[in-house]
């Protein structure tokens, strides 16, 4: 199985790569890098893994391998895991990723095959129900370090949906509390600085 959404395209030879690396590494599932395409900007490459296995420790930071458009999956691993969770509106398919990780490793290919369209949205709702689900339905099984990474990512999606919508203060201090998380490490704020200030 796979997805496309529908302002987004898949560029030629994804399907047959991606089916050619799953099977050789025995991978049930799998996602590729893609190009970020941004209103009035360059183009980059994004997210920056290596090809390889993806785990639970990475996923924890944040949904950055966009599954929309770019996730491939045997077609058992949806009775296995469960579909998506149609009670959260925002974040979705970070919480199928997390779902999924605590099963199987998740494939990566680093060659952008697909093509990620990211024009601004005007709100970006649902924040408060995802951080209300999802946050103690993964935090309980997560370790303390996973946990921490967890909540921090969550903070900097709090902090995105503040800063959409106008909301200043707000943004700045749930950035500052997922910061403070992870002040030596933060995986999540990593990639929203190169996927803001990189270029093609």
């Amino acid at each position: 199985m796979a997805f496309l959404d529908s302002d987004d395209v898949w560029l030629p030879g994804k399907l047959t790569s991606q089916i050619d690396a799953m099977r050789k590494n025995n991978w049930p599932a799998s996602c590729t890098a893609y190009y970020l395409s941004r209103p009035g900007r360059p183009e980059i490459v994004s997210p920056l893994y290596q090809t390889g296995a993806i785990g639970l420790a990475d996923m924890v930071w944040g949904c950055f391998v966009s599954p929309g458009s770019t996730l491939m999956f045997e077609r058992g691993v949806f009775d296995e895991v469960g579909a998506f969770d149609t009670g959260l509106q925002r974040l979705e398919d970070w919480d199928w990723l997390l779902r999924y990780a605590r099963r199987h490793a998740l494939g990566f290919l680093a060659a952008p095959l697909a093509r990620i369209d990211a024009s601004p949205a005007k709100r970006l709702p649902g924040w408060r129900e995802c951080w209300r689900i999802s946050g103690p339905k993964h935090q309980r099984d997560l370790g303390a370090r996973d946990r921490r990474h967890f909540a921090a990512g969550l903070d900097l999606q709090r902090a995105a949906s503040h800063y959409y919508c106008g909301n200043m203060f707000p943004s700045l201090a749930a950035l500052l509390k997922s910061f403070l998380r992870s002040p030596t490490r933060h995986a999540a704020l990593s990639v929203v600085i190169h996927n803001r200030l990189a270029r093609r």
